[in-house]
């Protein structure tokens, strides 16, 4: 039976190894990684395997006993994270700091707001992220929808942009409740920001 008492997101080793995320889950399908799946359709990489690649690539094992993807981890912030953005390389730099934010999270992503609302009802997110430039659906759309027609709605929302809410007035205006962050982000300021962010709305709305 498969020990799940240590393990790492895709997203964990993919920052680790200096890789791409798609990378990892390409080994994970190929069967080069073991990996399992959360209730909520998240792979999960055994740490056998992950920590032989460290190894293999001349990088210290995480302690078992230090913060980070571990049973020890508060259990209330291993979060499901769904990022929605169509730049892939902003997708990566903020799949980066969530988990830096919160190690024990797990990460999805779509890349515009018609996906965005799908892997919403998918998967239930606690957190959503989305940008509000975006092709096909922007993220003002996805979030009016999320707040008329959407019985599952995340319990913190983050929009993003290298846009002011000013220069975007005429797209829309971001619903009650919804926090803001504008692109490029300064990862330390944006790292505590987005942790109190979280926390507040954990402890404001307990599941």
């Amino acid at each position: 039976m498969t020990d799940k008492t240590r393990s790492y997101s895709t997203t964990a080793v993919a920052q680790r190894l200096g890789i791409s995320t798609q990378t990892v889950q390409r080994w994970v399908d190929t069967g080069q990684l073991k990996a399992w799946k959360t209730l909520g359709g998240h792979r999960r990489i055994e740490a056998e395997g992950a920590e032989l690649l460290f190894r293999l690539h001349g990088l210290a094992v995480p302690d078992a006993d230090a913060p980070g993807e571990t049973p020890r981890q508060d259990q209330s912030e291993a979060l499901s994270i769904l990022i929605v953005d169509d730049n892939p390389d902003d997708r990566d730099i903020l799949a980066h700091l969530v988990i830096e934010a919160f190690p024990a999270a797990s990460v999805a992503a779509a890349t515009n707001g018609f996906h965005g609302l799908i892997a919403v009802g998918r998967m239930a997110p606690d957190v959503l992220i989305t940008d509000l430039l975006m092709p096909h659906m922007n993220g003002f759309e996805m979030l009016r929808q999320l707040q008329t027609g959407c019985a599952v709605k995340p319990r913190y929302t983050l929009a993003v942009s290298s846009n002011t809410l000013q220069d975007l007035a005429t797209k829309g205006t971001l619903p009650s409740g919804v926090a803001f962050m504008g692109k490029p982000f300064e990862p330390a300021a944006f790292i505590d920001a987005f942790r109190q962010g979280v926390r507040a709305a954990l402890s404001a709305q307990p599941a």
